[in-house]
């Protein structure tokens, strides 16, 4: 007799923060414990030898990404997007993406103070480093920090932590 599987929904990992919060850190512990796939248009960008400052193309990218998100998880795939997603209005759309695919939904903030952040982003170097550092110790104010109201809206949260700290 066969026994009835139970297969859960798959999860859609929404990582956001500013640079150098540790979003790439949390994504690589996101997959590491789900064996899900990554979204991160970083790693693309890299890939295909594009700034990571050119925000045309990186926001034509990201939509394809999240095209391809809802193709996965509805597939049953867990998925992690990593795309900074500064706005309220970026992560509704996200998670928007996962609850039409039938798909649960965490909420991963990253956060450390912003002279950390701009250190760690000139730390880890590029050729990116000290433009995307300059933007950040400029446009910081413009992230919209994910309210009670925002966080309700997901199945579950992860906030920062102190490990920013060590």
């Amino acid at each position: 007799m066969d026994m009835p599987t139970t297969q859960t929904a798959p999860t859609l990992h929404l990582i956001t923060g500013l640079p150098g919060a540790g979003k790439t850190t949390r994504a690589r512990r996101v997959l590491a414990e789900t064996g899900g796939v990554l979204l991160s248009p970083d790693d693309w960008l890299a890939r295909l030898n594009i700034s990571l400052v050119d925000y045309e193309f990186r926001f034509r990218l990201q939509d394809c990404l999240l095209s391809h998100a809802g193709d996965l998880l509805r597939a049953g795939v867990d998925v992690v997007i990593e795309f900074g997603s500064w706005s309220r209005a970026e992560r509704e759309t996200i998670r928007l993406v996962a609850v039409d695919a039938g798909a649960k939904t965490t909420l991963h903030f990253a956060d450390a103070p912003v002279p950390e952040l701009a250190r760690r982003v000139r730390a880890r170097g590029g050729s990116d480093a000290e433009a995307l550092a300059e933007l950040l110790e400029t446009t910081w104010q413009n992230y919209e920090r994910p309210t009670q109201e925002e966080i309700d809206g997901f199945d579950n949260f992860e906030g920062p932590t102190t490990a920013w700290l060590a």
